[in-house]
């Protein structure tokens, strides 16, 4: 009966922690760990994230200098058919 019961257990034991219905602790070196790795990820996108507005903003500063630029040229040609 001993037997039974233990063999009962261990298999229920590898199954995982809380017999498969609580999730097993995950070790302190591994939380620090993804922590660290979550930290960076976000500074990351921070960054990535900055330097698509600055290269947004450059590229509709160009777009209104061309634009401008577009604008003279045409006042130029109507001043000239005159």
């Amino acid at each position: 009966m001993a037997a039974i019961f233990l063999l009962f257990t261990t298999c229920l034991g590898l199954a995982g922690c809380g017999h498969a219905t609580v999730p097993c602790p995950t070790p302190t070196d591994q939380l620090d760990r993804l922590r660290g790795e979550t930290e960076r990820l976000h500074e990351d996108a921070d960054r990535a994230r900055a330097e698509e507005e600055a290269f947004a903003a450059r590229r509709e500063a160009a777009a209104e200098r061309a634009e401008a630029a577009q604008a003279r040229l045409d006042s130029l040609k109507a001043g000239r058919r005159r």
